[in-house]
């Protein structure tokens, strides 16, 4: 089974970890184009083109093994955010509490876990309000499936909790998007 994402073009952008990728030779001319299109559309000066440029090259330098990675990055001067889907060989020794990190000690309120609907059929969505040494409050959301044969996890936070709450419908909706590719 390999999972397939079915996501509003229009707002999230699917973030390769690996090179080449979709006719692009590396990083660097995925980065170049992208930045282009993006200051085109938007009219960006050139320290707005470097930044969105940078921002994209971090994102794809940060892609972590088994990470499937989608960015927030329609509008990026408006908002920007990232969600991360993991499809793992179910963890039998790990309970649901343990994945959705339901008993975080940096939690600072009692982590709700709520059934989630989407492609993937029934599965549970946990959010935490986490604090760092210094107090900042971040923002986590994990969206758990429990197959047969593996795990597939969403997480998605923020350090600015509005911003979160802002596109929490959004991070819902890829969440919801989440399926399989047809057996080929």
């Amino acid at each position: 089974m390999t999972l397939h994402v079915d996501f509003d073009q229009d707002l999230w952008l699917y973030v390769p970890g690996a090179w080449p990728w979709e006719g692009f030779t590396g990083i660097e001319q995925w980065r170049d184009v992208l930045a282009e299109a993006l200051a085109d559309a938007y009219r960006y000066d050139a320290p707005m083109r470097e930044w969105v440029a940078a921002t994209a090259e971090g994102l794809a330098r940060g892609v972590e093994e088994n990470e499937h990675r989608f960015a927030y990055f329609s509008r990026p001067h408006e908002a920007l955010g990232i969600a991360s889907i993991y499809e793992l060989a179910r963890a039998e020794e790990a309970t649901e509490e343990q994945i959705l990190g339901v008993h975080d000690p940096a939690a600072v309120r009692e982590v709700q876990v709520v059934p989630f609907e989407g492609r993937l059929g029934p599965g549970l969505s946990a959010t935490r309000h986490v604090a760092d040494e210094s107090g900042a409050i971040t923002v986590v959301t994990h969206w758990l499936w429990r197959l047969d044969d593996r795990d597939v996890l969403m997480i998605a936070g923020d350090p600015d909790p509005a911003r979160f709450q802002a596109l929490r419908e959004d991070y819902d909706t890829l969440a919801r998007a989440i399926g399989t590719a047809p057996d080929e």
